[in-house]
């Protein structure tokens, strides 16, 4: 069975283009690949104006929800048949949630490793570490967290890993760094209290000339959630990163997730500071450690692929009121 060609992710080629942004945009929602899943799912993607086929997406998207408003761990796992596995399997990687392993550079400014449950902030510190004693240059790394509480879960995986003393999503990130790097004291450790989730903590180590960060960032709705990717984004830029056009920002995540976060970072740091942004992703399968091997179920990879789609809609949503009228005249693709 063939498979379908890659798609470009926005904001891969010229990070701060609005034209260009709309543009990949266009390409990645109006793919092939997506336009299969879309009709074996049911649906007829529509022509017009792209911000009407995003907003049609989004909607439609539901029909891939598996977490119901909770916690990726408190997603559904749906039983799909072979064909649809398949079909997902191929899409995915021509969509970008799989098979985005490499960088696109030798040197970054910063390499930034998101954050998630003990095992993958463990699994996805090594791979940056693995990527960095590989040859990618790296001036500095930092780990992107929350103050999330762990599940008892987690609490179990981080035990089987040898780490004690781990109670918030920021404890994974660190305890992680530390194992990947060899990390001794950090010579600075900030604990900001907040309401629910609006408190915050930064940790700083210095290893040889390299710094590195370890962040909890408060969510910017700190009533309703706890922060999410964009809102640890924008903490790390604003307390430690402060990129300029002339840098190169590496985010490190799980390959399935690289779209969505892609595309906010690109909406919360490219279009603010100019930087560039390139987001690779581990491809859990393939980990060396048993303890942290797994496969992601069917389910689990069309409710990321229902992330991507509204992220590409925040991101479009996020540009300029110039471009968004230019891309009415955007080729219909469906």
């Amino acid at each position: 069975m063939t498979g379908f060609p890659a798609v470009e992710l926005p904001g891969t080629r010229s990070p701060a283009d609005p034209a260009r942004l709309i543009e990949a945009i266009d390409g990645w929602t109006g793919a092939a690949a997506l336009r299969t899943l879309v009709s074996t799912f049911g649906g007829a993607m529509p022509k017009g104006k792209l911000g009407d086929r995003l907003d049609w997406l989004d909607s439609f998207s539901r029909v891939w929800d598996s977490r119901d408003g909770g916690e990726r761990h408190e997603s559904r796992q749906i039983d799909y048949d072979r064909s649809i596995r398949d079909l997902v399997d191929r899409a995915a990687m021509s969509l970008g949630l799989r098979g985005r392993h490499r960088p696109r550079h030798i040197h970054y400014r910063h390499v930034l490793v998101a954050g998630g449950g003990v095992r993958t902030c463990v699994a996805r510190s090594a791979f940056a570490v693995t990527l960095i004693t590989g040859g990618l240059e790296a001036d500095q790394v930092a780990g992107l967290g929350s103050l999330r509480p762990v599940t008892d879960q987690e609490r179990g995986h981080a035990r089987s890993l040898g780490l004690p003393c781990i109670e918030i999503e920021f404890d994974g990130m660190d305890a992680g760094l530390r194992r990947a790097l060899r990390l001794d004291r950090p010579v600075v450790d900030d604990l900001v209290p907040g309401a629910g989730s609006g408190g915050w903590r930064k940790r700083t180590y210095q290893t040889g000339c390299r710094l590195v960060h370890v962040l909890a960032a408060p969510s910017s709705e700190p009533a309703i959630r706890r922060a999410n990717t964009a809102d640890t984004l924008r903490f790390w830029a604003e307390q430690v990163g402060r990129p300029g056009p002339e840098d190169q920002v590496l985010l490190v995540t799980t390959d399935l997730h690289v779209p969505f976060q892609h595309c906010d970072a690109v909406r919360t740091l490219s279009l603010r500071y100019g930087c560039g942004v390139d987001t690779v992703g581990l491809e859990p399968q393939a980990l060396a450690d048993p303890q942290l091997r797994h496969a992601y179920p069917t389910s689990a990879v069309l409710q990321e692929l229902r992330s991507a789609v509204r992220s590409m809609r925040a991101l479009y949503e996020a540009l300029p009121a110039v471009s968004l009228m230019a891309s009415r005249n955007a080729s219909d693709r469906c």
